[in-house]
């Protein structure tokens, strides 16, 4: 990379820190608020984003027509709007402000059971509610460790990777050396998280069904499953209903996790992710462009 372009990635990334930082420290109902006009705007506008979600809604439920579909991009935005701020509180917020945010935790002994078992887990949290608010609720109470892929900006790589191994959690890349410590730390009783609806890297996956269509699913966890024995759960921080805290998740898989072929594993994965979506469409990441990568080589994010 020259000078100049590596001094400007630099430039943004201490852009970008400092506004996150300005976002942890002005008031919440602002800051939501500020997001809520932008996002309502670009509904308003039909701008990409917009456009995105509108795109996820019409595959997914194909059944509703646009006045349904509008009540659900309003729906959604309402709880993207949250976002900005709660990803400024994960990232830089103490402790004690962060655990408060916790209401309710359901499923919890379906860890605790595992691991009297002494066996390994792995935690499958899809993108919906705030991971990372899970992330930290984990932190607080397990020994656990994730993966990460490096940020585009310096400066956000390392607030983020402070962030999630500031109480106590530990973070590996996603190269081959990476991959062989999450196995080690398995293998040792540790709890890994793993965002198990993020599109993986060509090679990585393998097209499994979601919501009729085809979505290039990981086949990393499969394989993590099989070769350390570790059992996995469900699970996601959702938003309560005056959007004041967070009420943790957890449910164990409605399928066989072991001795089953990649591709059953993954349709059978799916079909649980649809229905923890279904059962909380509205805090679903829906901006997230889940289907870009198709078997024929098109993009149905392809807007003109």
């Amino acid at each position: 990379m020259s000078k100049p372009k590596k001094k400007k990635k630099q430039q943004s990334g201490w852009t970008i820190t400092g506004m996150i930082r300005i976002t942890h420290w002005l008031p919440g109902w602002f800051i939501r608020s500020l997001s809520r006009m932008t996002a309502y705007a670009n509904f308003l506008l039909d701008w990409r984003t917009t456009k995105v979600m509108r795109k996820n809604f019409q595959m997914c439920y194909p059944d509703l027509d646009e006045a349904a579909i509008n009540v659900k991009l309003k729906n959604s935005i309402r709880h993207n709007s949250c976002l900005t701020k709660e990803f400024a509180t994960a990232w830089l917020g103490g402790r004690s402000q962060i655990a408060n945010m916790f209401d309710q935790v359901e499923g919890s002994a379906l860890i605790d059971n595992i691991l009297d078992e002494k066996k390994p887990l792995i935690m499958a949290v899809p993108h919906i509610g705030n991971w990372e608010f899970f992330w930290h609720w984990l932190q607080f109470n397990y020994r656990i460790i994730g993966m990460y892929q490096p940020a585009k900006y310096y400066g956000v790589e390392k607030l983020v990777l402070d962030a999630r191994q500031r109480f106590g959690g530990q973070v590996f890349p996603t190269d081959t050396k990476g991959i062989m410590n999450l196995f080690r730390a398995l293998k040792q009783g540790k709890i890994m998280m793993i965002l198990p609806d993020q599109v993986p890297r060509m090679g990585a996956g393998i097209y499994s069904p979601l919501f009729g269509h085809q979505a290039y699913t990981m086949t990393l966890l499969h394989k993590m499953l099989n070769k350390t024995g570790a059992e996995m759960l469900f699970g996601c921080c959702l938003r309560n209903s005056n959007q004041s805290g967070f009420n943790v998740h957890i449910e164990a898989p409605s399928f066989e996790i072991r001795n089953r072929n990649v591709e059953d594993f993954n349709a059978d994965m799916n079909r649980q992710l649809e229905s923890i979506i279904n059962r909380w469409p509205n805090q679903y990441q829906w901006t997230y462009k889940r289907f870009k990568r198709q078997p024929e080589g098109n993009d149905p994010y392809s807007f003109k």
